[in-house]
């Protein structure tokens, strides 16, 4: 992406490691607790389709112990050769293979689970993904997407006609210039509905409040700062200079506005589970 200039923080680069392995960190408390909800068993043979780099492996991989599986598919190469490389404790029940999603290179009925996370986002052609998806999951499993909403986004201490000024503009850039490749920040409200109009008779979802509160660990100042800086990014179309730099300003170092060192700091998302029963 091309940073906006005097934006002070470089908008992250969602395809690498290094950003991945940020998010993952600031959200792995939630991440475990997900996990926890989720109707796995041991013995279960998992796929994580869409696995990235393959941080959600090891939270799998515990439920489904001693004898279950978890393969990570996705279409990466170098996040497949980076989880293959960091199974760590759970080598013996993890693996890791290249795959597309619109055509998942295993037999019918093969797993016990489909889970398909942070990559709704990116799909254009739902219907024929979750299709896919269940062809490859056994009657009774479960096929479960897990996403965020980009319009739920709070900031404290934060004036929040400022923030709520952002978000619309982000929102009216994306609708009227969509990214390329595609990318819909407000898909974790979509994907109930998505399950629904796939023919799913049984789907459960559950939103999980992603909250973080001072200290904040690097990470989770990378991360954040990274986000509010492409949140700036897209709505620059939309809003004057000043707002904008109000904005940056409460996540640059030095700045009289900066918020991630405040004691009374508050941050809060909203990520969507869904779950639906073949």
């Amino acid at each position: 992406m091309e940073v906006t200039q005097g934006s002070g923080v470089t908008p992250p680069d969602w395809a690498s490691v290094e950003w991945l392995l940020d998010h993952h960190r600031t959200k792995e408390d939630e991440r475990r607790q997900m996990v926890a909800d989720l109707p796995f068993q041991p013995g279960d043979v998992l796929l994580d389709l869409g696995c990235g780099p393959g941080l959600w492996a090891p939270l799998f991989a515990e439920p489904v112990a001693p004898t279950g599986k978890v393969i990570g598919a996705d279409r990466s190469p170098e996040f497949i050769s980076y989880a293959a490389r960091h199974r760590g404790e759970w080598e013996h029940l993890v693996e890791f293979t290249l795959a597309d999603f619109s055509a998942v290179p295993f037999a019918d009925n093969a797993f016990d689970a489909v889970f398909f996370g942070n990559c709704s986002a990116y799909v254009t052609n739902a219907a024929e993904v979750l299709e896919e998806q269940k062809r490859v999951t056994k009657k009774g499993g479960r096929i479960v997407a897990k996403d965020f909403d980009g319009g739920v986004l709070i900031f404290e201490p934060m004036d929040p006609d400022l923030s709520l000024q952002v978000l619309a503009a982000v929102a009216r850039s994306l609708k009227e210039r969509p990214m390329d490749p595609p990318f819909d920040n407000f898909v974790g409200r979509k994907v109930h509905g998505i399950f629904v109009r796939a023919g799913f008779d049984d789907v459960v979802t559950d939103s999980y409040a992603i909250s973080k509160v001072a200290p904040l660990k690097p990470e989770a100042k990378r991360y954040l700062a990274g986000n509010a800086a492409w949140y700036a990014q897209a709505a620059t179309p939309h809003l004057p200079e000043d707002v904008l730099r109000r904005w940056r300003e409460h996540f640059q170092p030095g700045s009289d506005r900066y918020i991630l060192d405040r004691e009374d700091f508050y941050f809060c998302m909203i990520e969507v589970v869904t779950v639906a029963t073949v």
